[in-house]
């Protein structure tokens, strides 16, 4: 007789932050975790994500049609640290400096308490009574695309923005740019102004983030901290 198989069956839901959508998972496995650890440890960003993407690929209930390499960063983000979660315990024990005295507190982050709050951002973005630009929230697919971009050049942020623009609309029409090779995209914003630009540029910058306040008394010298956790990595 063969050995039963465990955690076979989607046991838990979660909800898609910029899409709404609710999806089936279940927690990830020993093998799993094995490769995550292995990519974590080679501190390789690339390899890490790719990871955490082959992860929730595996977790998420197929009939759910989710294709997780293009969600939003965020989405990730947030997907992941629910579905660790329920993996490896709900709590994350971190190190986290005193402001005063720089003695390094432990401190247990209960990860249920982690949410992630997207705003009623505007995704048209005006840049002339004529013209109109339509925003997507930019994909982990995006980010670190084989293209090498450096999102802390001019040229790299320039390549990221422009993969953020769905379309543009002007008096006539609504030109999907997904239709549209990315130099032209790039060419549209060289003609922009620095104020136009950086509508379109804010709403990148102010996109939704794993956020969390946290609070503690440093076992050192006593001094009261209070901080916000921001982004995966801050949680681990």
């Amino acid at each position: 007789m063969a050995l039963p198989k465990v955690n076979e069956v989607l046991k838990f839901n979660l909800t898609i932050p910029s899409t709404g959508q609710n999806v089936r998972y279940r927690p990830y496995l020993v093998k799993e975790e094995k490769v995550l650890l292995q990519a974590f440890e080679s501190k390789d960003e690339v390899a890490c994500i790719n990871a955490m993407c082959d992860t929730l690929e595996s977790c998420i209930d197929p009939a759910d049609n989710i294709v997780v390499s293009q969600l939003a960063t965020f989405d990730l983000e947030y997907m992941f640290l629910k579905v660790r979660s329920k993996s490896v315990g709900e709590t994350s024990d971190i190190l986290i400096s005193c402001k005063d005295c720089n003695k390094q507190n432990d401190y247990a982050v209960d990860l249920e308490l982690v949410d992630i709050q997207v705003n009623d951002n505007d995704y048209i973005v005006e840049i002339t009574d004529a013209i109109k630009v339509e925003m997507k929230y930019p994909s982990y697919s995006a980010v670190i695309s084989g293209d090498g971009i450096d999102t802390n050049s001019v040229d790299g942020a320039l390549d990221l923005i422009a993969g953020c623009i769905s379309a543009v609309h002007t008096e006539e029409e609504r030109l999907d740019c997904n239709n549209i090779d990315k130099s032209e995209v790039l060419e549209f914003l060289g003609s922009m102004t620095a104020s136009q630009l950086k509508g379109i540029s804010s709403f990148v910058e102010n996109m939704p983030a794993l956020q969390h306040d946290i609070a503690f008394k440093c076992s050192k010298c006593g001094s009261d901290n209070e901080l916000t956790l921001k982004g995966l990595t801050d949680f681990f």
